[in-house]
């Protein structure tokens, strides 16, 4: 598993086949008659550019239509395992973004001695989230190739009675870490840098290796939630880690938002600060 600036890279997940059968079910059923598996992939597309984008497993296109900005599909069935996901543009068969996800169908945490040729991949029947977003840095190899693919899991499990559940990355390239508060100040998230999300557990790696051992490492550490209380009128900030002056949007999403009882989210900020596009909050909801 990899978390690195950019491309980010994440893996996870215990396999769990149906959660009305037992895995043996489904292996005692004859192959013909056994529903079909796959994963639950919701593509969002956080990236700068305003030209919509379509998803695609390998040479299969999975968004019906081209997905605008800051806009997410439902959660759609995908291949699962070791898959390549590529963006492309509108009508253009050129890749802007490719990146191969697998090598094991749990989740498996890499050695001080041994690394999988890229993280696990989607899982069957469990729920994931596929974000593009701007690369930081053009590729040396592929300078086509602006974007990035970050791949999370989605932890559905409801919240306690009166609580909502969110999570926050920050995809603003320009942007220093920052926190998401309340208005009235209360940190929700702190510290996060470009390309990561708020309280993930992230992999660090020398000379191509990880540690042997990660402490609070697992799927859930990757992209992960955190409960809040329900409510209307919930006015955010983004402040600056630092400084704490807060970071102007230009949209309103996290004016007067709405979190309701027993809904998963996630925020997200993209954009620039000095330029533009500008710079926005996003909230996508998962339920």
């Amino acid at each position: 598993m990899r978390i690195y600036k950019f491309p980010i890279l994440f893996f996870a997940l215990a396999v769990s086949l149906f959660a009305s059968c037992k895995k043996t079910d489904y292996l005692d059923i004859n192959a013909g008659d056994r529903p079909p598996l796959s994963a639950k992939v919701k593509f969002i597309n956080a990236r700068q550019s305003v030209t919509a984008v379509n998803f695609w497993d390998f040479t299969r296109k999975v968004t019906a239509t081209a997905l605008q900005r800051n806009t997410a599909t439902g959660y759609l069935d995908t291949q699962y395992g070791k898959v390549q996901f590529n963006l492309t543009e509108g009508t253009e068969p050129s890749y802007k973004a490719s990146y191969v996800f697998g090598g094991s169908a749990n989740f498996i945490q890499e050695t001080n001695s041994a690394s999988f040729a890229g993280p696990n991949g989607p899982i069957a029947d469990f729920a994931h989230s596929l974000f593009t977003v701007k690369k930081k840095l053009s590729s040396t190899l592929n300078p086509g190739n602006i974007d990035s693919l970050i791949l999370v899991y989605d932890d559905l499990t409801l919240p306690a009675a009166g609580r909502a559940k969110i999570r926050f990355a920050n995809f603003s390239p320009d942007a220093s870490k920052v926190d998401l508060t309340y208005a009235a100040g209360t940190e929700i998230f702190a510290g996060v840098a470009y390309g990561n999300f708020g309280n993930q557990t992230i992999i660090p790696y020398t000379s191509g290796k990880a540690p042997a051992v990660i402490e609070g490492l697992s799927w859930r550490t990757l992209g992960p939630f955190k409960e809040i209380d329900a409510g209307t009128n919930v006015s955010l900030l983004i402040k600056d880690n630092t400084t704490k002056a807060v970071i102007p949007l230009t949209n309103t999403a996290l004016n007067a938002a709405t979190f309701e009882a027993g809904k998963i989210y996630t925020v997200y900020i993209n954009g620039i600060i000095t330029g533009t596009p500008s710079i926005t909050a996003t909230i996508i909801t998962h339920n």
